[in-house]
């Protein structure tokens, strides 16, 4: 008999990248039936269950990982739901003061907008709400003329604190941690900061030519007051550009050549 939690999960069908549509069915099947710990089916059950291939699923594992939902059992070839873990480190800035190269850094804003709330951003943000909007912005990075970072970031609108003005800002060098001010920022505590190695760059604009395993993913999500308000998916090429965290950026190892 398998040692695994049982889930009931189906298939899935629409225009969305199918390794997107497995893991919104699988953060919804392993939140209502699942706990922390819990061993995961192995990929044969899962792929045959959602009607995909385990290519597909393992792209959608991986996605899980990234995010903090699940990680490796005892048993490297399983998975379990992810145990919680410990404080992780305890810095708020935005991705443009932890970024450094040998080079000028130089950051466009590609889109500030508002969007609808997927499974992913309710689950990390803890929106009970599916008809929840959130404002979105999506920054890339350059140094020597050359992408090395891109900055997906969401807030929800419902927040009081977050500037108004911030859905028609038209800054084009300045995220969206940045453009909401260090008061905002202060009264932050991060209680998600996970660095995983990145898969593709997907849809990420500017991002697309870049080779696979060449990209870090770093994701985060800042708390005020124990509630979620800022969840963010930044993809890094660490090969091209150093990530100071908690020190001075002085102090850092030699960085690379951009």
């Amino acid at each position: 008999m398998s040692d695994a939690t049982q889930i009931t999960v189906t298939p899935v069908r629409d225009r969305r990248p199918l390794s997107v549509q497995v893991y919104d069915r699988l953060v919804v099947a392993l939140r209502t039936h699942g706990h922390a710990g819990d061993v995961i089916p192995p990929e044969i059950e899962l792929a045959a269950d959602l009607g995909v291939s385990r290519t597909v699923l393992r792209e959608a594992l991986r996605l899980l990982e990234e995010d903090g939902v699940i990680e490796r059992a005892d048993d490297p070839r399983r998975r379990r739901l992810a145990l919680p873990s410990a404080r992780p480190p305890a810095f708020n800035a935005p991705l443009e003061e932890m970024l450094h190269a040998t080079s000028t850094l130089n950051l466009d804003v590609v889109r500030t907008e508002e969007v609808a709330s997927t499974e992913w951003s309710r689950g990390l943000l803890q929106l009970p709400n599916t008809s929840e909007r959130l404002l979105c912005r999506e920054s890339l990075f350059f140094a020597a003329g050359e992408p090395v970072a891109s900055a997906l970031e969401l807030v929800p609108l419902s927040d009081a604190s977050i500037p108004v003005h911030l859905a028609t800002s038209t800054d084009p060098h300045e995220t969206l941690l940045s453009a909401v001010g260090p008061q905002f920022r202060s009264r932050c505590q991060p209680t998600l900061w996970r660095l995983s190695p990145g898969g593709s760059a997907g849809s990420r604009t500017g991002f697309r030519s870049v080779p696979r395993g060449h990209l870090t993913t770093l994701t985060t999500v800042l708390s005020r007051g124990g509630r979620p308000v800022f969840l963010a998916k930044y993809l890094i090429r660490l090969d091209l550009v150093a990530l100071a965290v908690g020190r001075d950026p002085a102090d850092a190892d030699d960085l690379p050549d951009a």
